[in-house]
């Protein structure tokens, strides 16, 4: 039996520089694919349009370049799954939520902001999560046409099982379990016809042939989900590869939001692009030996799933800097 090629995605948003974080995840990513001779495919996600920020996309491009990640397909070069940016792919999810919706896995939801806002207020009172209620996924076909033709504003909602529990693996964390009750009917397909995240991105994978899904662990809550959707088509689920948090000394999450450094201030600090790949390769990977400097090809070599650790990494200035000066001795 040929095995199956191995695809990998880094799927960054346009929203400002290339955080350290997002650029390990870039590294593993690429490092998963080429260690199993397979491509590495870059998507520009891009739904989120109030985040978007103009010139963000040529930083991922030039980051990219500057350390050596090359991808095999993506928005610049083309590809047989394209278009590799998701504002490009609009018609392609309402295409997919509208057949989600006839397999039961969704429904149209029309409440309006009112009474949201209300629901969400009551939660906030009664100190509980956010669940919504599920309020208009009793309506039967002919009630749903008859909305849609009067306009009534609608976004499709994700429909989950009232009992059981959805189950997945992760590559890092093992079998884990949830109970469908924990899980929120979010939405799917907003009311300007964009997806979610989290739908754009499952569409995505399936149809650009995603063997490894790799993303940071605070998306290992969103997984039931995923599967839910994945199972309702019908198509094969991804291996999961959930990395563990990249933290502060002190404990805090190193965050983009909050201004922490990105590629770009350590490279326009005089940081070269190989120390940096080398000194967060190994924030949150054990190679297994004692060896500490890596270049990309020999990263490349070693690199294996089995390595990746579950506790978060902590980021250490002082030792990239050593890294870095270590690296402009050897020049």
């Amino acid at each position: 039996m040929r095995l199956k090629e191995v695809r990998t995605r880094f799927a960054p948003s346009p929203t400002g520089y290339m955080h350290i974080g997002n650029l390990r995840t870039a590294l593993y990513t690429y490092l998963i694919a080429k260690n199993a001779g397979g491509k590495f495919i870059l998507r520009i996600e891009d739904t989120d349009q109030k985040r978007y920020v103009e010139g963000a996309v040529d930083v991922i491009y030039k980051t990219l370049e500057l350390v050596g990640l090359q991808h095999d397909e993506g928005p610049d070069i083309g590809g047989p799954y394209g278009p590799y940016v998701q504002s490009e792919r609009k018609d392609i999810y309402k295409k997919y939520a509208e057949q989600l919706v006839e397999l039961g896995g969704a429904y149209y939801c029309f409440c309006s902001k009112e009474r949201l806002d209300k629901l969400r207020e009551e939660d906030e009172k009664n100190n509980t999560t956010f669940i919504y209620d599920g309020h208009w996924k009793g309506l039967t076909k002919e009630e749903v046409e008859a909305k849609l033709a009067a306009g009534e504003p609608y976004v499709i909602r994700q429909r989950i099982p009232e009992a059981g529990q959805t189950t997945f693996v992760d590559a890092v964390y093992g079998t884990i379990t949830v109970d469908n009750e924990e899980l929120d009917e979010g939405v799917l397909l907003k009311s300007d016809g964009l997806p979610t995240y989290n739908f754009a991105n499952v569409i995505d994978d399936n149809l650009m042939k995603i063997t490894h899904v790799v993303r940071g662990s605070e998306y290992l809550s969103s997984t039931p989900k995923y599967n839910l959707i994945y199972e309702s088509f019908g198509w094969e689920i991804p291996t999961y590869v959930h990395l563990p948090l990249i933290m502060k000394e002190g404990g805090k999450k190193l965050s983009k939001r909050e201004g922490d450094a990105s590629f770009e201030d350590f490279y326009e600090k005089g940081y070269l692009p190989e120390a940096i790949i080398n000194y967060i390769a190994l924030l949150g990977w054990s190679p297994g030996t004692e060896q500490e400097f890596f270049t990309l090809e020999e990263l490349v070599e070693n690199f294996n799933i089995k390595g990746l650790n579950k506790s978060p990494a902590v980021f250490d200035v002082n030792k990239l800097r050593w890294m870095n000066g270590e690296y402009i001795r050897k020049k």
